[in-house]
């Protein structure tokens, strides 16, 4: 939780200044910056969480599987794949950002879940989640301080159009980028979610089997 919370951290600082900041939305930081720490914490808490929800909820953890993939893919390539889909479409090949995030979660997510249909489950749920979210981001600081989304999106590039305050656009963010953050890890490490119990039972099970073999030393 805590990898991916600093990664996507740093993410949502970069892809804000680079990126959605030009055509998306126009944020007020608390620092009166044109970079703020809210868009550090936002990507830090919202992947961190998204990340380890499934698990949570249906009481799992990590296995690392016992086939390995055919070709193991270094996290560093996927950064730079992600990366540059998504920086690449929009500032060299002049992408809306909208258009930037559909791509990149699109194609990034649809190759993870080819490989590994077993994290569909994750995808699902991070993407059911992630949704979730949304309707707190929006809907408690609109619930506070209404206009707060009109006055800072960049409508005049958007649909304007609203699902339970959130603009379309940004539920699609949310949906997608749930999608794609929850099985991430899993997919790295080559991890897969079993039940922890099972887990705790098996580690039970390896110990008592160890020991029965082990030579008696007196």
């Amino acid at each position: 939780m805590l990898i991916l919370s600093f990664l996507f951290g740093i993410g949502g600082v970069l892809s804000n200044f680079f990126v959605y900041g030009h055509d998306w939305w126009e944020p007020q930081f608390v620092t009166g910056t044109t970079i703020g720490i809210e868009d550090f914490l936002f990507g830090f808490f919202f992947s961190g969480s998204v990340a380890v929800f499934y698990e949570i909820v249906f009481n799992k953890t990590y296995q690392e599987r016992e086939q390995t993939p055919r070709f193991p893919i270094r996290f560093r390539y996927i950064a730079l794949t992600v990366c540059s889909l998504f920086f690449g479409s929009a500032i060299i090949f002049n992408f809306h950002s909208f258009s930037a995030t559909v791509l990149t979660f699109g194609i990034s997510t649809l190759y993870l879940l080819s490989q590994r249909k077993d994290l569909v489950p994750n995808a699902i749920f991070g993407a059911l989640f992630a949704a979730f979210l949304a309707f707190l981001f929006f809907g408690i600081p609109e619930l506070l301080t209404a206009g707060w989304v009109e006055s800072t999106w960049s409508f005049q590039n958007l649909s304007g159009t609203f699902i339970l305050h959130v603009p379309m656009e940004d539920f699609v963010w949310f949906v997608m980028a749930g999608a794609f953050i929850a099985p991430l890890y899993k997919f790295w490490k080559n991890f897969r979610s079993v039940k922890f119990v099972a887990q705790e039972r098996a580690k039970t099970v390896r110990r008592a089997s160890k020991l029965a073999t082990e030579p008696d030393r007196d």
